[in-house]
């Protein structure tokens, strides 16, 4: 029991810090979900994404660089860049033309698109409806399911348990700067199912103790 009590100490210190972080520093998010510049590219011809990235890489000495070849044919190289200056766009459509013998020029094949951050609760939002519902269904069920055993207590373990592993993984993230990208909201959801069937078995164990306990009797 007290091995229980400092454990759930130790996590309540994890979510308060993880509290604090988001507060006054917020999430790490991941390039594609911050305010970012995208460039898009006519190329015409094959080329490869890392050769793209190298050089955008030598011009604005940043490696937070994603590129990706667009359009059916893939002729079209998309480049999303924290920032970058009419100056380096200029280098960059000079460096592209030398390494596949082009004659773009930044007016006419160059294309910026500024694009402002992706917040966190638009990812969610459309997941929210569809986990709440499945949530009610589980709910219902155990009450069923467990019934040999305190409703509340039912209730109350199922909801606490995904509050709280949910609570720490998302305080995790914060304190140790993860980047939030679009793998952040599958893993909640992942949590949640291992949680609740974690959480499950807990209670199916406790049910068949209660019948034994009431057979003996």
């Amino acid at each position: 029991m007290e091995k229980k009590k400092i454990a759930y100490i130790v996590l309540a210190c994890i979510i308060i810090i993880g509290i604090i972080v988001i507060a006054f520093a917020g999430f790490n998010v991941s390039l594609k979900y911050s305010p970012n510049k995208q460039v898009s590219v006519y190329i015409g011809k094959e080329f490869e994404s890392n050769d793209i990235k190298n050089i955008v890489k030598e011009i604005i000495g940043n490696n937070k660089v994603i590129v990706q070849k667009v359009e059916l044919y893939e002729e079209i190289a998309s480049i999303t860049v924290k920032d970058i200056t009419d100056e380096q766009i200029e280098q960059l459509n000079s460096k592209i033309n030398e390494k596949y013998s082009l004659e773009n020029t930044v007016k006419e094949d160059i294309k910026v698109t500024q694009n402002s951050n992706l917040r966190i609760r638009d990812i969610a939002k459309p997941l929210i409806m569809p986990t709440a519902l499945s949530l009610v269904i589980i709910l219902i069920y155990a009450g069923i399911r467990f019934r040999k055993i305190d409703i509340l207590e039912v209730l109350v373990k199922i909801l606490g348990m995904n509050v709280l592993a949910i609570a720490l993984f998302i305080s995790i993230v914060a304190i140790v700067r993860i980047p939030v990208n679009a793998l952040t909201i599958p893993m909640c959801l992942a949590i949640y199912v291992v949680v609740t069937l974690a959480v499950f078995s807990e209670l199916e164990e406790k049910t068949q103790r209660r019948i034994q306990e009431t057979k003996k009797k």
